[in-house]
């Protein structure tokens, strides 16, 4: 998400001798070597008399959009890009490079930036290569003195255009660039919310599930994702039905450990950043404080452990990645502990619950809108999200029905008289510093979330 990983600036080696020298304007082996491995189409070369001589902001709209690869062949400039794409972690934001005849510099810049010059000296060209030809009826500007972007030019009375005096704000404009999110695991809840929420901000999600490609065949997760090229891959996909692991151990670490590494390492190859779903069980549950997002690791069973292996090559392998520990999820798309008490409390008169498991219900409208807001930045590491609050699995389920009407009684009971294949943390309190240090808003607290979501499936919910 990083700027420093789309624009390059190109510095060319002149060859001098008495009779002048020599420079190469155009080398696609070592353009390539940098990551551009774009086909130009069509050269432009542009002429301007006087000094404070301004062209910009200048785009093409998709599907026309271009790429350009911009350089001074006389005189001088103050090359200026802004960043158009909705959800990066640099939207509206401006750069300014000099190039000159002198300095041979190029700067190369990708879709979804608006490119813009003012010359520095009388008597300037510049000469650009571009990867799609003009269109006319996509070709787009942005009023150079927009206060939003706030660009400083270095000059007081730039001679403009009648065009690009005409040019609106970027909030007019049709400009209709995006990050494109790369959401694995999306017909799960929580993939589901993810893609919906991106939707909602005019960012481009891409959803894949197990029958678009296989994340535990390290060639087949690298084709699909170099095919695509995302900017951010949201790793919701996991193996996550906590028993069956214990018999499944193999599967599970395959999908969980390998199938992860292989979309760290996909990622890593693009130059994409990476958010990782992760959960409670990488810690034991013990204790009755809130576990910190530094603490040392300790899973009970098989699913727990392979989630930590996961975070573990998410960090060795990326540098821009977010790890998310999160717990009890409940959203519409899938099964989960909300859904379940409906339906056994509508079939029986009582419905045992464990009471000493405490944790925090998570919905995944929610935490879908956090991790929204997260990977439109550049604040890496590992967070805790879940709903404000705590309760018990008994008293979480009480609040269902009570909400509900449902007239089940709800028998707590302690963990060692519900047997199950693996063992639960007792703790899945999770403190959230770190979402308070780096300027994230904490979710909802879980009852206030439980009635949303209680309406969302349809629920007539009691006050």
């Amino acid at each position: 998400m990083d700027h420093l990983n789309l624009l390059k600036v190109i510095s060319g080696n002149k060859f001098t001798d008495s009779r002048g020298w020599f420079t190469e304007s155009y080398n696609k082996r070592q353009l390539a070597e940098q990551g551009i491995g774009v086909e130009f189409v069509q050269d432009n070369h542009s002429y301007s008399a006087c000094k404070g001589t301004l062209r910009g902001i200048h785009f093409q709209k998709e599907p026309k959009a271009q790429s350009k690869l911009v350089r001074c062949t006389r005189g001088a400039i103050l090359d200026v890009v802004v960043d158009l794409r909705k959800g990066s972690a640099t939207y509206k934001q401006w750069w300014s490079y000099k190039l000159s005849a002198e300095n041979c510099k190029q700067l190369f810049i990708p879709k979804g930036f608006g490119h813009a010059f003012v010359t520095l000296e009388d008597d300037t060209e510049i000469q650009y290569k571009v990867d799609e030809y003009y269109s006319k009826e996509h070709d787009r500007s942005i009023r150079y003195d927009d206060p939003e972007l706030a660009i400083d030019w270095q000059v007081k009375a730039p001679i403009l255009s009648e065009k690009d005096l005409a040019a609106p704000p970027l909030a007019d404009s049709d400009a209709d660039f995006s990050i494109t999110v790369l959401v694995t695991g999306a017909q799960g809840q929580l993939g589901h919310d993810v893609l919906g929420q991106l939707e909602e901000r005019g960012i481009r999600g891409v959803g894949a599930d197990i029958g678009d490609f296989d994340i535990t065949d390290g060639g087949s997760t690298e084709a699909y994702i170099n095919s695509l090229k995302p900017d951010v891959v949201v790793h919701c996909a996991a193996y996550t039905a906590v028993d069956m692991a214990e018999d499944e151990r193999e599967l599970c670490r395959k999908v969980n450990v390998i199938g992860t590494a292989n979309i760290a390492e996909s990622c890593k190859r693009i130059g994409a950043a990476m958010v990782y779903i992760s959960t409670d069980y990488v810690f034991d549950g013990s204790g009755d404080r809130p576990w910190a997002e530094d603490e040392t690791v300790s899973p009970l069973g098989i699913y727990g452990e392979t989630k930590a292996e996961g975070e573990l090559a998410v960090r060795k392998t990326l540098d821009k990645h977010i790890i998310v520990r999160t717990s009890w999820v409940f959203g519409k798309n899938g099964s989960n502990f909300v859904k379940t008490m409906l339906r056994l409390g509508r079939e029986r008169d009582k419905v045992r619950v464990v009471d000493d498991q405490v944790g925090a219900p998570t919905y995944t409208v929610d935490l879908a809108r956090l991790v929204c807001d997260m990977l439109q930045t550049n604040r890496y590491g590992t967070y805790h999200a879940t709903g404000e609050g705590w309760c018990s699995w008994a008293s979480f389920a009480e609040k269902i029905f009570a909400l509900t009407g449902v007239q089940a009684t709800v028998v707590p009971v302690p963990s060692s008289e519900y047997q199950t294949k693996a063992r639960r943390p007792l703790n899945s309190r999770l403190g959230k510093d770190r979402l308070d240090k780096n300027g994230f808003e904490r979710l909802p607290h879980w009852q206030d979330a439980l009635e949303r979501f209680l309406k969302e499936l349809g629920e007539e919910v009691r006050a």
